[in-house]
């Protein structure tokens, strides 16, 4: 599952973050238009940080209940892509 948590360094330079462990939501988000702004280490897990938008709480609700739309050749693409981020992080 996901967490809303804030990250110290986004929060000075004045954003507001959203963080996820859910590799897939993070796909997601990515192909939605949200900026990846971070991608830290917890353990031996990742955390994706994004620039949160106020219509974050629907749009990770739609995801979840499967009522979602983004093309599904950009979410392949995307998926390959976070997979690359992840092994090369």
């Amino acid at each position: 599952m996901s967490t809303g948590q804030t990250n110290a360094k986004a929060m000075m330079a004045g954003d507001i973050v959203f963080e996820t462990r859910d590799f897939y939501l993070a796909c997601f988000l990515r192909c939605a238009g949200y900026d990846l702004i971070d991608l830290r280490a917890e353990g031996h897990r990742k955390v994706f940080v994004f620039r949160d938008r106020p219509s974050r709480r629907d749009d990770v609700l739609a995801y979840y209940g499967d009522d979602a739309v983004v093309p599904p050749l950009a979410f392949s693409s995307t998926i390959k892509d976070m997979k690359g981020l992840l092994h090369n992080a």
